[in-house]
């Protein structure tokens, strides 16, 4: 099996861009209130959840899409974390999948949300930098039509995250 390590990089608005939205305040003015609208979609009946996280290990073999919701994850509390993503791929096409050089990984700012676009693959966990762990609310749909892909099956490749200040 190869291992693949990938390196961590910042979560913002244009690096994050090609796998969805980060979800944040782009302006904070002292004169009054400012809404910034989150592109959230569904197809179904909307859930929320949280999530807790415990600190475990960094490496990982699936990938995950789905086919009826934008998912989006906010930070409540904890470590600083990291999730891997992937491009969106073709929704029709099972076969679709993502080449192992296309992952890759996003320290999530606790400060801030991000939401899926949807199709986008993704990690299953998010992976933490310090123990104990982390909470997270998750925006979901019911039914939630997901595909995964194990690309130690397919590719003979296992991830892991790393390489963000030594970490």
């Amino acid at each position: 099996m190869r291992i693949v390590r990938l390196p961590i990089e910042p979560m913002t608005a244009e690096s994050f861009a090609p796998y969805g939205e980060v979800i944040e305040a782009r302006e904070r003015p002292a004169d009054g209130r400012r809404f910034f609208p989150v592109d959230f979609r569904i197809d179904g009946r909307t859930t929320m959840d949280v999530i807790w996280q415990p600190v475990g290990g960094r490496r990982f073999r699936l990938l995950e899409r789905h086919f009826a919701v934008t998912q989006a994850f906010i930070p409540l509390e904890g470590s600083a974390a990291v999730v891997a993503v992937a491009p969106p791929t073709d929704l029709d096409d099972a076969e679709a999948i993502p080449k192992p050089e296309e992952v890759r990984a996003f320290l999530i700012d606790p400060g801030k949300g991000y939401a899926y676009k949807t199709g986008t693959w993704h990690s299953l966990d998010r992976y933490l930098l310090e123990p104990p762990g982390a909470s997270f609310v998750i925006l979901n749909v019911d039914p939630n039509p997901t595909q995964f892909v194990d690309y130690g099956e397919r590719f003979g490749v296992e991830f892991e995250v790393g390489g963000l200040e030594g970490r």
